[in-house]
């Protein structure tokens, strides 16, 4: 082997070391900036996953503060705001409050054994003032239910159920008791039919608008419950309360919170309390 040669094999090994040494160098780089790219991947994901917590928080606290408003808007007869600008943590949240009827399938409820739901035909004065009434625009609305002397109770469940019937006769306010059986089927929240019975009180001496609402009852076992809807006859039954809507816009984030606000109603002890106006005598 000549020196020559053996000069051309040094300079050929140099040359393969330098090049794998360089191909070892660019496949560290090639990982570390996988990793980082990843990284900094994974923390923007986190802080916006974070924001978006925190803004969704503030906009949950923005629509409760709608429903608050709009509740004492309707307790002190008001008309609801539409739009509200608050402010809460600091940053500025829009919140739009929808106030509609309470009616229809969205009057839908269900009560255990021994409670009872009340449906609303007529507003009557208390304290000489109507009640129930609402604000619709600048008007006071009350509740008025001019149909045939019926309405129709649809439920799902058992048929173990009394509706009195609360109307007024002269200055006195009076009960009447029907005991209910299913004379057909209706639907009631989904394709499952339920029963269906008319209840019919013609019997009462006094006109319709003096009828002013229905206690429906549900006598069962312990654990059972009965879901309950009643219509009109004739006419649609009036308003059974308000549904609100608030929703609240953050940074791009929204919530919203619906509620249904029904009539109030007598105590679950009203349909077994003895009134009197004087004194008792055995």
């Amino acid at each position: 082997m000549t020196f020559f040669s053996f000069f051309n094999i040094l300079r050929l090994m140099r040359k393969s070391a330098s090049g794998q040494a360089l191909l070892v160098v660019l496949l560290i780089l090639g990982v570390a900036l996988t990793t980082g790219l990843s990284l900094v991947a994974r923390l923007t994901t986190d802080i916006s996953i974070s924001e978006d917590e925190v803004s969704s928080g503030q906009a949950f606290e923005a629509a409760e503060a709608g429903v608050e408003e709009a509740l004492r808007a309707l307790e002190a007869g008001e008309n609801t705001p539409e739009n509200l600008s608050l402010s809460p943590g600091g940053t500025e949240a829009n919140v739009t409050i929808s106030v509609e009827e309470l009616s229809g399938e969205q009057a839908i409820k269900t009560i255990h054994s021994g409670e009872a739901a009340t449906f609303w035909l007529n507003s009557f004065s208390l304290a000489g003032e109507d009640f129930p009434s609402y604000k619709e625009g600048e008007e006071t609305k009350t509740l008025s239910y001019t149909g045939e002397r019926k309405v129709e109770l649809c439920w799902k469940g058992t048929d173990k159920l009394e509706a009195a019937v609360y109307y007024q006769e002269g200055s006195d306010y009076k009960v009447a008791r029907y005991y209910l059986d299913s004379t057909g089927s209706c639907p009631l929240e989904d394709e499952n039919d339920g029963q269906k019975a008319e209840l019919d009180f013609t019997d009462i001496a006094t006109a319709i608008t003096n009828v002013k609402f229905i206690n429906v009852r549900f006598y069962g076992d312990a654990n059972e419950t009965v879901t309950v809807a009643m219509a009109g006859v004739g006419d649609n039954l009036p308003r059974q309360g308000t549904i609100i809507t608030s929703e609240a816009t953050v940074n791009n984030v929204a919530r919203q919170i619906v509620i249904s606000r029904g009539w109030p109603v007598p105590p679950s002890f009203f349909d077994f309390a003895l009134f009197s106006g004087g004194a008792l005598a055995k």
